[in-house]
């Protein structure tokens, strides 16, 4: 799968589905600004996904933003992963038995996970990619879904029949409301949800890390000690919520200086050196 040294896995693949051109990149000081993204929600994403949390983001209608905020998102990915865009029906999954990739280093990302175009992944590459976690890989997609309960029914069910301990591969699932308020669109991330397998019965519990009570209305994280997913990226909640906090402060503080593109990936990697992965917090 190389050609001359490169890797065709690392060219995306009708990445933002069927469109005749590719839409304008939106950074995360541009989502913030917008209002898509409080600063708190970013800062939640962010202390989760520097630990390789993987994600899922999910809303209802076509169009309602979720590749825009995903490809935002993975600007919190840490430096230096290596992006593999997988290939919806026709992928082979080839990367999981090649010697040169680094599953530790690596994300998979995936446009879309339903059965709308072939380019979409759908059928048994699904449980292959939630199984793919096993082996150290990130993963990264979006979906159709209006809540969690929606997502978890969908694919547990008919024809896919995933059992729900699988989804739980996802890390966190983005939950992005999308409406039209006089003559424009709205977006904003309504909540933020941690997924864990559950033994025995092979269920999948359900923890609520941000909700917004309505549209417009801010949240703010509110953490048990015992959440599972912090247990597992080995998070104290009080370190947890006093780092969420000093990120959300650090994004604030970029978008309203209009830093962003390029130059605002460079100093998200420089300030993400403060909260250094297995820092010892919690």
């Amino acid at each position: 799968m190389t050609w001359r040294g490169k890797s065709s896995y690392d060219e995306p693949f009708t990445w933002w589905g069927p469109t005749w051109a590719s839409p304008v990149l939106r950074s995360i000081s541009d989502l913030i600004l917008e209002g898509t993204l409080t600063p708190v929600a970013a800062g939640l994403l962010w202390t989760l996904m520097a630990r390789r949390a993987s994600i899922l983001v999910t809303a209802g209608p076509s169009g309602a933003g979720k590749t825009t905020l995903l490809t935002a998102l993975l600007d919190f990915l840490p430096t230096g992963t290596r992006r593999i865009y997988v290939r919806g029906c026709y992928e082979p999954f080839h990367f999981l038995t090649d010697a040169a990739i680094e599953p530790q280093r690596t994300a998979l990302l995936v446009n879309e996970i339903s059965p709308h175009l072939p380019s979409y992944l759908w059928g048994p590459g699904v449980r292959r990619l939630l199984n793919a976690k096993d082996n150290g890989f990130l993963l990264a997609a979006t979906a159709h879904a209006t809540s969690v309960e929606d997502l978890v029914g969908s694919l547990s069910g008919y024809p896919l029949r995933v059992p729900p301990a699988e989804i739980a591969a996802f890390d966190l699932v983005v939950l992005l409301d999308a409406w039209e308020e006089r003559g424009k669109v709205r977006r904003e991330v309504a909540e933020v949800v941690a997924l864990t397998p559950v033994g025995g019965g092979g269920g999948v519990q359900v923890d609520r890390l941000l909700r917004r009570e309505g549209r417009g209305v801010d949240g703010a994280p509110d953490v048990p000690a015992d959440t599972p997913v912090l247990i597992r990226l080995r998070l104290g909640a009080e370190s947890f919520k006093r780092e969420v906090a000093e990120r959300a402060d650090a994004l604030a503080g970029l978008a309203a200086k209009g830093v962003m593109g390029p130059e605002g990936l460079a100093t998200l990697q420089a300030l993400g050196e403060r909260w250094l992965p297995g820092d010892g917090s919690g």
